[in-house]
């Protein structure tokens, strides 16, 4: 990936953070957490090279082509590993993914409940693991909390 392709892929990544913080209730998200964001990124965008159509593809439409997967499951990884979430050999970091979820507005039995099911995984790989995580999480959370989409909708169905 090239200089400019680089900086234009952090953005987006950036931005599917943000998005995603904001969701999740995360109050202060600081110019120090984008900084240490991009900083993660782009180690992890080193060891395990995604292109900016695989990132985009995950953050708008949360889905994986099969051949970008192996990259992208364990670009993921690395990101899982930096912020605490997985250790090296890909357990998960129970304490610490709660600690950083208990700041979002997710009642904390859904919260447990969620990280129960989502960390009851078979696959010993890694990469894997992260990604089925993910997955999991996605698909719990949006049963927890309608999409923008849905509220939307849903709201319209007052008028």
């Amino acid at each position: 990936m090239n200089g400019s392709g680089l900086k234009f892929f952090v953005s987006i990544l950036t931005f599917g953070l943000f998005l995603n913080c904001y969701r999740w209730g995360a109050v202060a998200y600081t110019t120090g957490d984008v900084n240490m964001d991009l900083k993660f990124i782009r180690i992890c965008n080193k060891t395990s090279p995604i292109s900016i159509r695989t990132m985009n593809e995950v953050l708008v439409n949360k889905k994986l082509a099969k051949g970008e997967s192996s990259s992208f499951k364990c670009f993921l990884h690395c990101l899982f590993a930096k912020y605490g979430w997985m250790d090296e050999e890909g357990g998960f970091l129970l304490h610490d993914i709660k600690a950083t979820l208990e700041q979002a507005e997710v009642e904390i039995a859904s919260l447990e409940f969620i990280l129960y099911k989502c960390t009851a995984l078979e696959s010993v790989d890694r990469c894997e693991r992260t990604y089925m995580f993910t997955e999991c999480f996605w698909d719990k959370m949006a049963e927890q909390q309608p999409s923008e989409d849905q509220l939307f909708y849903s709201m319209d169905e007052y008028k």
